[in-house]
């Protein structure tokens, strides 16, 4: 709203609307037109977006309202900006439907393991390095489990107990709760990834799974797949093959994972620990 009402305003200052009406579409494209109609869903926004962080004291998570405002924002015409602020406002508004995004999924929980696994969190922690800005140390609670299918007491990420490869999970407490699904982790294929790349090359270096891909041209576990001729030989593809049949879910023992505030860790400086 910050960059959205001053263009408005200036819109208005300098007449636009006067040269954007004609007889056979009217106001469609006007300034006045999008504020009547497409500022509402901003607007909305803004309004669930205070509401959902003022819940948080209370342990409630919900979803966005990222995508009705995308999608009522869609129907309605942006050609009142000149070009610049047209960009900038798409610019700032998909930094932000993004950000959204990853949160709805996460608190969609989808599947029967939540929706994320080790190769999700890999990707998206490298597209957002800054998130690892302010960690702090962190201590695990072993007076605070859980089990998969249920709701843990308290708040926060939660660590499978008896698997070395599992992926954590956010969980929380208020109404309604996000329980614990089963725990997203490698199958026998996934392992064997594992021990031929390394963790390191994992999931960031797609030459090395195409490498995998290409010694085990008769592997059932992967020529099962419908596209494995078209991406065989294809290094990204390839890549993207390993990563979509390297997983499996079983139900599992939660730890609780305490964020030790006023003790912050710089994991740049000590990068093994970031992928810990």
């Amino acid at each position: 709203m910050r960059f959205v009402d001053p263009t408005l305003a200036k819109a208005k200052l300098q007449g636009r609307d006067a040269l954007l009406t004609n007889s056979r579409w009217g106001t469609r494209d006007t300034s006045e037109n999008w504020a009547n109609n497409g500022w509402p869903f901003l607007a909305d926004f803004e309004l669930s977006v205070a509401t959902q962080i003022a819940e948080r004291a209370f342990e409630v998570y919900s979803f966005t309202d990222a995508y009705n405002c995308g999608r009522g924002l869609s129907e309605y015409s942006l050609n009142w900006m000149t070009p610049e602020e047209e960009d900038e406002f798409q610019s700032r508004f998909d930094d932000l439907y993004l950000y959204a995004h990853n949160i709805d999924r996460k608190l969609k929980k989808s599947g029967i393991s939540g929706g994320w696994d080790d190769f999700d969190l890999t990707v998206c922690l490298a597209k957002h390095p800054e998130a690892l800005g302010d960690a702090t140390a962190l201590r695990l609670r072993s007076d605070i489990n859980a089990h998969s299918g249920t709701t843990p007491p308290r708040t926060g990420i939660y660590l499978p107990l008896d698997d070395p490869h599992g992926t954590p999970q956010f969980c929380w407490t208020g109404k309604p709760s996000g329980t614990l699904k089963e725990c997203a982790t490698f199958n026998d294929l996934g392992l064997e990834v594992l021990a031929s790349v390394g963790r390191q090359a994992l999931w960031l270096d797609d030459y090395n799974r195409y490498q995998f891909v290409q010694r085990h041209p008769q592997d059932p576990r992967l020529t099962a797949d419908p596209d494995f001729k078209d991406c065989a030989n294809k290094p990204k593809l390839a890549a993207s093959l390993i990563a979509e049949h390297a997983f499996t879910s079983r139900p599992c023992d939660w730890i609780y994972v305490e964020q030790l505030h006023g003790q912050p860790i710089d994991l740049f400086e000590h990068p093994s620990n970031a992928g810990a």
